[in-house]
């Protein structure tokens, strides 16, 4: 309705004669679903709230910073040789989503979501936690219902499961991307690191247990990868293996590795697990709090004596000669922190009752048989007498109270820094024990020289969005080579791919990963599996498709309750046909002209009735023929005779 102007000059009217365009959504962040170290997100820990929420992150730093890092191993079984050389060594591991996520960033993937369900201290994996391990999952999978951007899902450690319980979580994947018609699942085979044989298949019992709904959502890889990622490998894991030696058990503390450094952190590992978290200072506004409160400082120095001068045992000092025996200065901080809190607060013997006449750090040097003799008997208690006494001033509460938080504090300060000290100092150990003990330091090498075994979904959505990035997501996503692996964890040939491409009975197609000479490791199948849809039958077209879809959907969400006429269907076609176009001239429709690549029909008499339009529906049909890829190249040659 044109504006009616009351007073004279001119005005100026802008005319929108442009439709609005369609904005292309990302096709390839997936949500990888599993078991983390930690999740604290904005000081929130999520394993502690129960708390299943799937968070965004963009590198691998960051899901460091939120989830913590990688896992130790499972089980480390190392064989030595008479001269202590490693003969062999098998590492196994059970938590893929830290190294399913390096893979996933070591081929091309960015943005993505993780989605914790739990800790490693969950112990998901024992047979009596896989049910519960499965309904997690299903847990974790349902809270994505309500992200929008996700496009892919991955579940690496449902390859744990059971088969069959591997299959529900992998129909109920599938489930979602049929619903909300806007992601694509790429799922991992139970044992894809076994070569079939004739009475145990994994790809057939993927088969078997994955269902016969909504396959055209869902790709599968097989074999796993034997990649170069190394384990997390550490003091702890190391020591807590099975080590043979002439087919004997042999104890890698006791016998193998340098026995001062082992001795020395022995002692730093009982104090670190000796660690006593003093109980908390309560308020003091009167006298007979003076006398509880001046106990649980005591308690807070004896844990602070306990950690710095025995092996967390009070009644088993260490000798000179151990890593913590020393001499305190007079003016050590906290021999200063006695004197003032006998000068407070009154001694006395535990056996007596009476005050000791001379505390031990009356004397220039504190040594450690003064503490042995001395402290550890003392104990606080009301002394009948003296001029000083502290709990007969009535006063003297309120001007005691900031003193004793203050040491209180100091205490605290004190013992939560020599912990730091302990930790840091055992590393330096555990270190130098690396790099001048052979025994030690070869079993860490022949460790990483395993590499980690994984389902190959993490590389796989990778590889996804390198193609999408660099050529589009209607570019198959094969015959591209996969970064940091050393190869298949199963040799496929040619014969072997035939019943994994082409499945005769129920059509289920499986992608071969398979390793070429000069090459490197290739994925070399592109197949939904769907394989006997003509419609559906290869992951680009699956996944432009919903490219296509959830774009403009996204897109004609303007026109909601807009007029349903004429005016409005001509913008919503130019709109669409300009975005087809563009998807035209990149290459992702096949046809030697547009309208013979694609179709947009709205209208009345065209794609709706009157009663459509007086029910409010505006029906927009869209046809694309999208390209495909060249799966079978087929070269024909033949003789030709010689002509004159």
């Amino acid at each position: 309705m044109a504006t009616t102007y009351k007073t004279p000059g001119v005005y100026v009217e802008e005319i929108s004669i442009f439709p609005p365009s369609v904005a292309q959504v990302e096709t390839a962040i997936p949500a990888f679903i599993g078991y983390t170290e930690e999740a604290v997100v904005d000081g929130v820990d999520f394993h502690a709230e129960s708390i299943i929420k799937p968070i965004k992150i963009g590198s691998l730093k960051e899901y460091e910073f939120f989830f913590g890092g990688a896992p130790d191993p499972t089980t480390i079984e190392v064989a030595l040789k008479p001269d202590n050389s490693v003969k062999s060594v098998v590492v196994n591991g059970e938590f893929l989503i830290y190294d399913s996520l390096r893979m996933f960033f070591a081929n091309g993937g960015g943005d993505c979501y993780i989605v914790s369900v739990g800790s490693y201290d969950d112990d998901p994996f024992s047979n009596a936690n896989l049910s519960s391990t499965k309904d997690a999952l299903l847990d974790g999978l349902a809270t994505l219902e309500k992200e929008d951007l996700p496009t892919l899902l991955v579940i690496p450690e449902s390859v744990h499961l059971a088969e069959a319980s591997a299959g529900e979580v992998h129909a109920a994947m599938l489930a979602q991307c049929n619903k909300l018609q806007d992601r694509f699942s790429v799922l991992d085979i139970v044992n894809g690191n076994n070569e079939a044989t004739p009475t145990d298949d994994p790809v057939a019992k993927f088969r078997n247990n994955v269902g016969m709904n909504y396959l055209k959502y869902g790709a599968t890889y097989y074999p796993w990868l034997k990649t170069t990622l190394p384990f997390k490998i550490d003091y702890d894991a190391i020591v807590a293996g099975t080590f043979t030696k002439g087919g004997s058990p042999v104890s890698p503390v006791t016998s193998l590795f340098n026995s001062d450094l082992v001795t020395i952190i022995g002692h730093l590992d009982n104090d670190i697990a000796a660690k006593a978290t003093p109980a908390a200072l309560g308020p003091i506004t009167s006298r007979p709090q003076l006398v509880t409160q001046a106990g649980v400082i005591y308690d807070a120095f004896e844990a602070f004596y306990i950690l710095t001068f025995t092996d967390g045992d009070t009644a088993d000092p260490k000798s000179a000669a151990s890593l913590h025996a020393k001499t305190i200065a007079e003016d050590a901080p906290f021999h200063k922190l006695l004197k003032v809190l006998y000068d407070y607060v009154y001694f006395s013997d535990a056996a007596n009752g009476s005050v000791p006449a001379g505390p031990p750090w009356d004397s220039p040097i504190l040594t450690l048989a003064d503490f042995d003799t001395n402290f550890s008997d003392y104990t606080f208690a009301a002394p009948t007498t003296s001029a000083n006494d502290i709990y007969s001033d009535t006063s003297t509460a309120s001007k005691a109270a900031p003193f004793f938080t203050a040491l209180y504090d100091k205490l605290n300060a004190l013992i939560d820094g020599f912990y730091s000290e302990l930790a840091a100092t055992r590393k330096v150990r555990t270190d130098t024990l690396k790099q001048i003990d052979p025994v030690y330091s070869g079993i860490i090498a022949a460790i990483n020289k395993q590499g980690v075994v994984l389902p190959p979904s993490g590389a796989v959505v990778g590889v996804y969005a390198a193609v999408d990035s660099n050529r589009g997501v209607w570019k198959a996503p094969a015959n591209v080579s996969i970064t940091a692996v050393k190869g298949p964890a199963v040799n496929i040939t040619s014969e072997d791919q035939e019943s994994l491409n082409i499945d005769t009975e129920a059509g289920k197609s499986v992608n071969a990963i398979r390793a070429f000479t000069g090459k490197g490791t290739l994925i070399w199948g592109a197949r939904t599996l769907a394989g006997n849809d003509n419609e559906w039958r290869y992951v680009p077209v699956r996944r432009f498709f919903n490219m296509v879809e959830e774009s403009v959907k996204k897109a004609t969400g303007i026109f909601v309750f807009e007029p349903n006429d004429a005016n409005t269907w001509v913008k919503v076609k130019a709109m669409i046909d300009n975005y087809l176009v563009n998807l035209w001239k990149a290459g992702a429709l096949a046809g030697s002209t547009p309208d013979k690549a694609f179709f947009v029909k709205v209208g009345l008499g065209e794609t709706m009735t009157a009663q459509d339009i007086l029910d409010g529906y505006m029906i927009i049909e869209i046809g694309m023929a999208a390209v495909r890829p060249a799966e079978f190249i087929v070269l024909r040659f033949s003789h030709k005779m010689q002509e004159v």
